[in-house]
């Protein structure tokens, strides 16, 4: 195990995280015109201009309540008009919509979505932000290139917008994670996002399946990894041509997610107390012996074959009892099945015997252009406020399945006829996310691995031992 004790920071610029991404450039470090006449600031800040986020009324009631109100700002200092980076298409994002409509209705402000394919997003938004480009000026980015992106000086801060009082809404990692000082250009420690969309890892299951195991339909509510297993084993034993479970196999990150759970679950965590990023944790072989050991015994399909997407057309199809995954296949599940279906039920993630239901939250954020004029940067700032109220988050699971990061959406009358809302709202207690830098280098190294180990050619423990080195080659660690 590593035993450095460097700080992100340092080991983050010892690497060279522009190296790294092979980008040009960073765009801090100097005062850099707003586009209006005034100069912004140290690396594109915001100058003499102020978002009052407790007026007209304290925040709790601004942003937490059955409406959003926006804050008060002068019209004149702000853009009428931005535009936003969309993953994928409008069509598959009617709350994002919906929020578009609602803050152009309460602000004036007009917002123009770039729709951009998921698969090329990265290539993209790193082409416009290390070229300084002026516009977008807001962008959806996910939580692996988050802290690489701020490294390079790219996002505007947004700590205008979190006061004390706005943090006790959120997940502790908004404020303990997502808050940080890995930006060049900028001294000490400084928040730069808002929410955009979270999916929630929930168990999805069949209690229908179930109770043809011999088991309570409620099995799968609060189960162990020991009752995953038992389920597994009684599927087999009876000859059934479904499964007990399985998990995501396939792809370059969905992989991590139910692996990073486990571990977790544990007790585990890849960030250490003295900032190091360590995979092979005695908490992380043991999640993947578990795994191993289900494929040894023959107890899940080929888990290699089921990325993003494939274990729901497995449950779609009967053939599955349950998976940990996002709820957005709740909708799917009831359109196919029937609304009054006993098909389709969502429970807790899987606990270690001795640990916790861990549930992993894999966040979008939505972070500024540091490029963009200084009005097109206040009027983001604004949107961002809104996009993280609690009617923004109720509208979210309603219309997606896209799990509320703030706590108050549970309590909107929008999700308090939601079939599924109360044991959502259990799952987000237990959400957690971790950040550091290089994440998705790091994911990339350890999904070679864990595919080898699923494949049955490495030994967990040999597998991230080697995951291990070349974490630390990655991260500077010694």
């Amino acid at each position: 195990m590593v035993k450095s004790t460097s700080s992100r920071r340092s080991i983050l610029t010892s690497i060279g995280a522009v190296g790294m991404l092979g980008l040009a450039g960073c765009t801090g470090g100097q005062d850099e015109s707003s586009g209006d006449g005034t100069m912004g600031g140290p690396a594109g800040t915001l100058g003499p201009w102020s978002l009052d986020v407790e007026s007209p009324m304290p925040i709790q009631e601004r942003i937490n309540g059955q409406e959003w109100i926006p804050p008060e700002f002068d019209q004149s200092e702000v853009a009428s008009s931005i535009q936003s980076f969309n993953l994928g298409g409008m069509e598959n994002d009617p709350a994002t919509a919906w929020y578009n409509e609602k803050f152009t209705e309460e602000t004036g402000i007009e917002v123009e979505p770039i729709e951009v394919p998921s698969s090329d997003a990265v290539s993209k938004m790193t082409t416009v932000l290390s070229a300084g480009t002026q516009e977008p000026v807001l962008f959806q980015v996910s939580q692996e290139f988050y802290m690489d992106f701020v490294a390079n000086g790219w996002f505007e801060p947004a700590d205008i917008l979190w006061s004390s009082q706005a943090y006790d809404a959120f997940p502790p990692y908004y404020e303990t994670d997502a808050k940080t000082d890995l930006d060049p250009s900028l001294d000490g420690e400084h928040s730069y996002v808002s929410p955009h969309i979270a999916e929630g890892h929930a168990m999805n299951y069949n209690p229908e399946l179930l109770s043809d195991l011999g088991f309570p339909e409620d099995f799968y509510d609060d189960a162990t990894w020991a009752d995953v297993r038992e389920v597994s084993e009684e599927a087999a034993a009876q000859s059934k041509d479904y499964f007990g479970y399985v998990w995501y196999g396939k792809g370059n990150r969905y992989p991590v997610y139910p692996w990073l759970s486990q571990l977790k679950s544990y007790g585990g965590a890849i960030v250490q107390q003295n900032g190091d990023v360590v995979f092979n944790s005695d908490e992380g072989v043991r999640a993947l012996e578990w795994q191993r050991q289900m494929i040894d015994d023959e107890l899940v399909p080929d888990v290699l074959q089921y990325g993003e997407g494939g274990p729901q057309d497995l449950f779609l199809g009967e053939r599955l009892v349950g998976f940990v995954g996002g709820a957005d296949i709740m909708g799917l599940a009831l359109s196919e099945f029937g609304e009054d279906t006993n098909k389709y039920s969502m429970g807790l993630p899987p606990s270690g015997a001795e640990g916790d239901s861990v549930a992993y939250m894999n966040t979008d954020f939505l972070a500024i252009n540091r490029a963009a004029p200084v009005e097109k940067k206040r009027a983001a700032l604004i949107y961002m406020d809104g996009r993280r109220s609690a009617v923004c988050g109720a509208y979210e699971f309603d219309m997606e399945g896209n799990f509320p990061v703030n706590s108050n959406a549970w309590e909107h009358p929008l999700l308090s006829n939601q079939r599924f809302a109360s044991t959502a709202e259990r799952v987000t207690r237990n959400m957690q996310v971790e950040l550091w830098p290089n994440q998705i280098r790091t994911y990339d190294a350890v999904v070679r691995e864990l595919q080898e180990v699923w494949l049955q050619q490495k030994e967990p423990q040999e597998a991230l031992d080697d995951v291990q080195s070349r974490v630390d080659d990655i991260m500077g660690q010694a």
